[in-house]
């Protein structure tokens, strides 16, 4: 899955979840409306922090076990 897909699916799972609250009365919607989107930004920018520090790790270990080879004269 990608992670847009993903994403999404956790948005929609978490805003049934606030109706849920929210219909007990343990929550308010306006403080719904605020919290569901600030916890799927804050999880977007970690997993594009993870993917960039996985993309930085594995292009080092390419670098370090790639032959070099020098042009011959």
């Amino acid at each position: 899955m990608q992670k847009d897909t993903i994403l999404s699916l956790i948005r929609h799972a978490m805003t049934f979840g606030g109706g849920v609250l929210v219909g007990k009365g343990l929550l308010s919607g306006e403080t719904l409306s605020i919290v569901i989107p600030a916890i799927v930004s804050a999880i977007g920018a970690l997993w594009g922090a993870v993917d960039e520090f996985q993309a930085a790790k594995k292009a080092q270990a390419v670098a370090t076990t790639a032959p070099v080879t020098t042009p011959s004269a």
